[in-house]
């Protein structure tokens, strides 16, 4: 072969230069996807706790029509961050980045099973959860000729035979995730539990079941201690779930406390419901503790 035509050898340390040039862009592309994605959970948690707010003012004078319009434009928030969210975790990103999205999901799913129970007074499903992350199905537009030649009985019925085709959701929601959710939650119901013990004790004085079937404090600590039951188990498959747990025994407890209020000192503030509300509030907060079946304020 004639040297002149011959092609130059790159040496060892061109092609070590080379193979770091190409790492330094791949990290750096890594590091600014992470960023982006963090953000998003960041921008997720901060609206899923507004949504939690907003939840909790069912109580506090506003209708539940008018909470839940409130909350329909929040999740509808909700729902273009996570389509955003949805481009930087395809394929095998998703459990590449999943640990650092998974705080801002399972926030979202407190907020949505919260959500849940105060419209069906139970616990969404794994499969109904990850429902709520699927993007509505585009509706075909009809011009008005067509509708006006077509009989709505008809047009009924062709909506309900058609199947509807398959969206992959936004982000898919692990079994992990969902159960820090639901763990998370019972936190929210013993805030409900507790604003609704003077709501309680006026409606039982009235004849009434207590607050109604998602505000009833006894309903309330049957739900909790269920989901108790249920995980208790799984502490030793999820690493996070023990703190949990740990959680939600205080808040099992503030429940059964406030619960105890409203049965035993509820005839003391028959005629002053607000007042039995503040101190189970208190008794919640830790200001008070009980000794031999009385409500004490607690040492300093």
């Amino acid at each position: 072969m004639d040297a002149t035509t011959a092609t130059p050898q790159r040496s060892r340390a061109d092609a070590l230069l080379d193979a770091f040039h190409g790492f330094r862009t791949e990290l750096d592309a890594h590091y600014a996807q992470r960023e982006r994605i963090v953000k998003l959970s960041r921008d997720v948690t901060a609206l899923s706790k507004q949504l939690i707010f907003a939840l909790h003012r069912i109580g506090g004078g506003k209708s539940k029509k008018q909470v839940f319009k409130e909350v329909e434009g929040k999740m509808a928030d909700l729902r273009v961050l996570f389509e955003k969210l949805q481009g930087e975790v395809q394929g095998a990103d998703f459990w590449r980045y999943q640990r650092s999205v998974s705080p801002g999901i399972q926030e979202y799913l407190e907020g949505f099973t919260f959500y849940y129970y105060l419209q069906h007074h139970s616990l969404p499903t794994l499969e109904e959860a990850q429902a709520s992350l699927v993007p509505p199905t585009p509706q075909p537009a009809a011009s008005a000729s067509d509708s006006a030649s077509v009989p709505a009985s008809d047009v009924a019925e062709t909506a309900a035979t058609e199947k509807p085709a398959e969206t992959a959701p936004y982000f898919r929601i692990t079994v992990d995730d969902y159960l820090g959710g639901v763990a998370d939650l019972t936190g929210e119901l013993m805030r409900l539990a507790i604003a609704s013990v003077g709501k309680n004790l006026s409606d039982s004085l009235a004849g009434g079941d207590g607050g109604g079937d998602f505000a009833n404090i006894d309903k309330i600590g049957r739900l909790v201690r269920e989901i108790k039951g249920e995980m208790d188990p799984l502490a030793a498959y999820a690493y996070w779930l023990p703190k949990k747990l740990q959680v939600l025994d205080q808040s099992l407890g503030k429940i059964e406390n406030a619960s105890y209020n409203l049965r035993i000192r509820g005839a003391e503030y028959k005629d002053s419901p607000a007042m039995l509300q503040a101190l189970a509030r208190r008794m919640a907060e830790g200001g008070g503790e009980r000794r031999g079946g009385e409500e004490v304020e607690a040492s300093a």
